[in-house]
């Protein structure tokens, strides 16, 4: 019952969010798929590839001719692993990204398009997963949940379709002297509304 109440209420959401983008004249765009996680710069030695998803709404808005500016909210995760499964961090995340972008019809039905611009994102779940065992990021000491940086998406349209290419560098440390750097490739496909 639960279940179906919760894809009722989606269902709602999604319903009065795309009645909401069409008067305020802009585009909403449903986006899911893989996301390759991990951390670049101090600290980071013995860190590796982590997949896992991302799943978003986007709302792009006209400014003039083809340039547009969006947000939206990106459900995901960040995280690594440590020399092939030796441990391994993995934070399920809300992302709110503000960018500004330019699409450019190449035909009736193909286009492309490309942003930059800036997100910040907060840690709601996740673990850390070792040897001597689990450890939720609540219980780890001077564990820092929130993070941003820039943005920068790539994509191709067919009709309505689109299949886009994000990367996203986050600058915030994960704790005192941890790995600072979260590094995402996002690869998702969208459909607008």
């Amino acid at each position: 019952m639960k279940k179906l109440l919760l894809m009722v209420a989606g269902a709602f959401i999604l319903g009065a969010a795309t009645v909401n983008a069409q008067i305020w004249g802009g585009q909403l765009i449903l986006r899911g798929g893989f996301a390759s996680n991990s951390f670049k710069g101090d600290n980071t030695r013995g860190i590796t590839m982590l997949p896992s998803y991302n799943v978003g709404l986007d709302f792009n808005h006209p400014i003039i001719g083809n340039v547009y500016w969006n947000t939206g909210v990106m459900f995901g995760t960040r995280g690594y692993d440590v020399n092939f499964s030796e441990a391994k961090f993995r934070a399920h995340n809300l992302n709110i990204p503000l960018t500004a972008g330019i699409k450019y019809a190449l035909t009736s039905n193909i286009a492309i398009d490309g942003r930059i611009g800036g997100f910040f994102g907060v840690d709601m779940a996740g673990k850390f997963d070792a040897e001597d065992g689990d450890i939720k990021i609540g219980d780890k000491d001077n564990y820092k949940r929130c993070d941003g940086g820039i943005l920068v998406g790539f994509g191709v349209w067919y009709k309505r379709w689109n299949i886009d290419y994000t990367f996203k560098r986050g600058f915030a440390e994960l704790f005192d002297n941890g790995p600072a750097g979260a590094v995402n490739h996002l690869i998702r496909l969208g459909y607008a509304f």
